[in-house]
């Protein structure tokens, strides 16, 4: 299954530079880069991630959905048309 972080980065055209990324992903508040990072980018389901966190798997899901849209912001990927697609895709059901 493709993460939302690769879908959105794809279909926007426009992929930021490794630096840009990494300084937004700076950031993020604490809960937030640490959901996105045991998620996004090391792969882990929402149960795991919650369960290395210690805290419950929907805290993860809000930490996850508020820091993505935060990355989609401020990396300036939520200018899409198709805004109905990623509000779809970060839909709770996905996992």
């Amino acid at each position: 299954m493709m993460d939302l972080c690769e879908v959105t980065l794809r279909a926007s055209g426009s992929q930021p530079t490794s630096v840009q990324l990494r300084q937004e992903v700076d950031a993020l508040s604490v809960e937030e880069r640490a959901a996105v990072m045991l998620v996004c980018v090391k792969g882990l389901s929402y149960q795991d991630a919650a369960q290395k966190l210690g805290i419950p798997r929907d805290a993860v899901r809000g930490h996850l959905l508020r820091g993505r849209l935060t990355l989609l912001r401020k990396l300036n990927l939520a200018g899409r048309k198709d805004r109905d697609a990623d509000q779809k895709a970060l839909s709770p059901s996905s996992s």
